[in-house]
């Protein structure tokens, strides 16, 4: 009882169980802990809003928090020295927002995380890859090699 295609269910259990519970332990930690608990928040000044907003470039998507409450999401038509206009997705007028004005700046995910996903993509493609590949030979593993035939006495 247990044995399939000349390996036993309990030596693929045992030798991947550790395999498993580190995989499982990384899971819950990484998933019970929000991103917005590692991250401090920066205080934004106005040098450093016209920066990521040069950065960030014409035509492209931010969402702006003012100090007075406000929360603006749209795209940006024109950078100027010290202040940079929105063109709201719901609004016909653009708004023209002042640096100084802005208390928080989002504008989406950073290249670093775009490189991590694909890396933990890759990594899970692998070890998916590896798993399935070691799985399926472990049958060929445990076998003795053909013996030579045994030679007929006279």
């Amino acid at each position: 009882m247990g044995r399939h295609c000349g390996f036993s269910v309990l030596d693929f259990r045992s030798r991947f169980s550790w395999f498993s519970a580190s995989i499982a332990s990384l899971l819950v930690v990484l998933l019970t802990l929000s991103p917005t608990a590692w991250a401090k928040a920066k205080p934004l000044d106005a040098a450093k809003v016209h920066q990521r907003i040069l950065r960030r470039g014409i035509d492209n998507q931010v969402g702006v928090e003012t100090n007075n409450g406000v929360e603006l999401v749209g795209r940006i038509i024109a950078i100027n020295a010290d202040s940079f206009t929105l063109q709201l997705f719901n609004d016909p007028e653009p708004v023209t927002i002042h640096y100084a004005d802005v208390i928080d700046l989002r504008t989406g995910p950073s290249r670093a995380f775009w490189i991590a996903t694909g890396v933990g993509i890759g990594v899970v493609a692998g070890m998916a890859i590896w798993g399935f590949e070691h799985v399926h030979n472990l049958d060929q593993q445990n076998k003795l090699p053909n013996m030579p035939p045994v030679p007929a006495v006279p």
